[in-house]
């Protein structure tokens, strides 16, 4: 089997509300005329001369940080709107044509682009080996460790009546796990996370994401003022996220630290040998895909660290990737970010993903086990 072409879709859909996160004191808190967001996406389906089809996804892809590379801008960055489709296909169609979707390691290490790029080939890989082998994604990087994965709802930095509106409604749905976005003003932080545990419970899972927005002193004062809310971890302390800096926090405080990872092997290495962290937040479009996730879990296995899923708020195809690799991965054993199916008010698959008490479920069918809308697609097509 040989892939013979590809096609790619950008897409425009509706956020449910503005996902702000901190930066210091002063970050803008929205409130209920905060108007609902929109974010782009590009789907990826690469073809065979066996017929089979398999998808990828570059997700949220005008977030800043998760950008297509440059060299397919034509204004510096943007909506896909400003993305040189053309260009980016012929690039990728030069690289991938005639190839074995088997090859995945040849393949992505020769394959010189940005890590969006790289995780949606990725996913395209998997769901075609997948599928000619008429066996789910996660049978391939080695079979399930679980049968879902448990999901924390992550609540973005708003207004107090807001968060406790959201609250009020993700407990409703049966979510225990909460993530909150704090690093705003630390009395606002305080005041959210008090809403939060009064809303979720005493036995709910609680971690809080700074997202770098305070020195290592503000960072340790901070956590030891928000300890007594039973915290299972503090995501992201510093700014800078340098490990010198995490290390000084970590030992300082009497609460788990979480980082982010990506698959830079100077900076993981850099964190394991400070000890900075307790845990690492990765994922498949951070990282440039499942098979290169798969690598740095490893290293965290080595260095006895635990993992979580972050997100990059994906549509389902995106979230399938991300699934898969968290049921086959026994390091994820702290609940992940996986919220995008929730996040939107649309998505481009023919079934999208449903939360069963908190959880998403491996999808069952060969491949990544999701198909496109294609009715979805047209009327959430990107207009150039």
């Amino acid at each position: 089997m040989k892939i013979t072409g590809l096609d790619i879709h950008p897409v425009t859909v509706r956020r449910q509300h503005r996902t702000v996160v901190g930066q210091g004191s002063g970050t803008l808190i929205p409130g209920a005329d905060a108007a609902p967001t929109r974010s782009h996406f590009a789907a990826l389906e690469l073809r065979t001369s066996e017929g089979i089809t398999g998808l990828g996804e570059w997700s949220d892809v005008a977030a800043p940080g998760r950008l297509v590379s440059s060299t397919f801008r034509t204004k510096g960055y943007g909506p896909p709107e400003d993305l040189d489709i053309p260009a980016l296909k012929a690039r990728l169609e030069h690289f991938l044509v005639g190839r074995t979707p088997f090859d995945i390691e040849a393949i992505l290490s020769g394959l010189d682009l940005d890590r969006s790029t790289l995780c949606a080939v990725d996913s395209a890989l998997y769901d075609l080996v997948g599928k000619t082998l008429n066996t789910p994604v996660y049978n391939l990087i080695g079979g399930r460790a679980r049968d879902r994965v448990k999901v924390s709802w992550v609540v973005y930095i708003r207004t107090t009546d807001l968060i406790g509106d959201e609250m009020r409604a993700m407990v409703g749905r049966g979510f225990t796990a909460f993530k909150l976005k704090v690093g705003s003003d630390i009395r606002h932080d305080e005041a959210c996370v008090r809403i939060m545990r009064e809303t979720a419970g005493p036995n709910a899972e609680i971690k809080l994401d700074a997202s770098g927005a305070w020195t290592a002193e503000e960072a340790i004062r901070n956590i030891q003022r928000l300890t007594p809310y039973d915290l299972q971890g503090v995501e992201s302390p510093v700014k800078g996220r340098g490990a010198a800096d995490t290390a000084r926090v970590r030992e300082a405080v009497d609460v788990k630290i979480i980082e982010h990872v990506w698959d830079r092997w100077d900076y993981i290495l850099d964190l394991i040998q400070h000890k900075s962290v307790d845990i690492i937040n990765l994922f498949p479009e951070g990282c440039g895909g499942i098979h290169r996730c798969r690598k740095v879990l490893a290293l965290a296995e080595a260095a006895g660290i635990d993992a979580l899923l972050g997100s990059t708020v994906e549509l389902g195809v995106g979230t399938a990737a991300q699934v898969h690799l968290g049921v086959s991965s026994p390091q994820v054993c702290y609940p992940s970010d996986l919220i995008g199916p929730a996040m939107y008010t649309e998505d481009i698959i023919t079934q999208p993903f449903d939360y069963v008490e908190g959880h998403l479920a491996s999808p069952e069918g060969p491949g990544l086990g999701v198909e496109l809308d294609r009715d979805q697609l047209e009327r959430l097509r990107t207009r150039t």
